[in-house]
């Protein structure tokens, strides 16, 4: 048994042999197909064909990439990539904010909450320059009594008129201050509501650009019925 296992295995080899000895490579250069039992190294990146001994392709490879297809490779694979790290961002962004809101209703009570806190603290802002004021007027009014009188204003009403006027300049400061973040936090919870309203429709993670609004109008339209 064992010396037909061993002429076995040399038949073998002798095809294989003879396989790769019959083979030829079909390659073309400047318009003229040429065909070789070699492939010149200096052709070789032009790509070529594997022909068997009956003349038959038994592989192909394909020519070299050249300077602007590998430029143009590495750009789309840039270009993939920043994608793939975009949406990884996005969807971090976009469960945070399913973290806070389930729904746009849910945005819309935050920012009724912000509001509210803001306007309260502007109004007693104002409360308190309304006080500030009358106590600045009526100390101003002693104290040009006294200048009339020819005396010196005394130290400590000095201090005081200065101390109102400053209490005045920093709770205007503060309004404005509050006024502002009101501002920024209106366009903040709109931004939210919009993206809550999105993440009804398409999956954490989905770019804006591959958003379409009338489509989620649409939807969201359909279950409130």
């Amino acid at each position: 048994m064992k010396p037909l296992v061993g002429l076995f295995a040399v038949v073998c080899l002798l095809a294989s042999a003879s396989s790769f000895a019959n083979k030829l490579y079909r390659f073309t250069v400047d318009g003229r197909v040429v065909v070789k039992d070699y492939i010149p190294a200096e052709y070789s990146h032009l790509g070529y064909e594997i022909l068997n001994s009956n003349g038959m392709t038994v592989k192909t490879v394909a020519p070299a990439p050249t300077a602007e297809e590998l430029a143009q490779r590495r750009a789309e694979e840039a270009a993939k990539k920043a994608r793939q790290d975009a949406i990884a961002a996005q969807r971090k962004l976009d469960l945070d904010l399913l973290r806070l809101y389930a729904k746009p209703s849910d945005v819309e009570r935050a920012r009724q909450r912000k509001a509210d806190e803001i306007d309260s603290y502007i109004q007693l802002q104002r409360r308190r320059i309304v006080d500030l004021e009358q106590k600045l007027e009526k100390s101003q009014a002693q104290a040009a009594n006294i200048e009339r009188r020819g005396q010196e204003v005394p130290a400590d009403m000095r201090l005081e008129i200065v101390q109102l006027q400053n209490g005045v300049r920093d709770s205007e400061g503060n309004i404005k201050a509050r006024q502002q973040e009101m501002k920024d936090s209106t366009r903040d919870f709109a931004e939210q509501y919009e993206r809550v309203r999105i993440l009804q429709v398409y999956p954490a993670g989905t770019l804006d650009a591959d958003v379409d609004l009338d489509k989620v109008d649409r939807e969201l339209e359909g279950k409130k019925d």
